[in-house]
């Protein structure tokens, strides 16, 4: 039988050596695409980022356009919004969600996922395990 350390030796070099960088390096959001037609503002890459944040459009349209206080929906990759907005003001109400809903905050990697179980909604991280209680969006 070996030893301790050697086992743990042996471990740690069928590990990539990328797997404990913080994986901020390949979790990049783009920038919010948003132009202003008369009353309306129209979110051109929402389709996108929703793919990369792995959620629900119908969750982030909740969400966003729960902050920004305004109606919104969502017709084939964008999104439209009633009133005048910047995009950086949907940029932070975005990075707000991702803080919440997206990011894990025992490991800070973006795999996780919602759950529900009866009442309560967790955000349940891939990487780490770990099983965090989270708002209903």
């Amino acid at each position: 039988m070996d030893d301790y350390e050697s086992l743990l030796d042996r471990a740690r070099s069928k590990i990539p050596e990328d797997a404990f960088k913080r994986s901020g390096e390949r979790f990049q959001v783009p920038s919010v695409q948003l132009i202003v037609q008369g009353n309306r503002s129209i979110w051109q890459n929402f389709q996108e980022i929703i793919a990369i944040l792995n959620r629900p459009g119908k969750e982030v349209m909740k969400f966003v356009s729960g902050q920004l206080a305004t109606a919104g929906n969502f017709e084939g990759s964008t999104a439209i919004f009633n009133g005048k907005f910047s995009s950086e003001q949907v940029e932070d109400v975005l990075s707000r969600y991702i803080d919440s809903y997206v990011i894990c905050p025992v490991c800070t990697r973006p795999d996780t996922s919602i759950e529900k179980e009866g009442n309560a909604y967790y955000l349940s991280c891939t990487a780490c395990g770990a099983h965090t209680s989270i708002r209903p969006v």
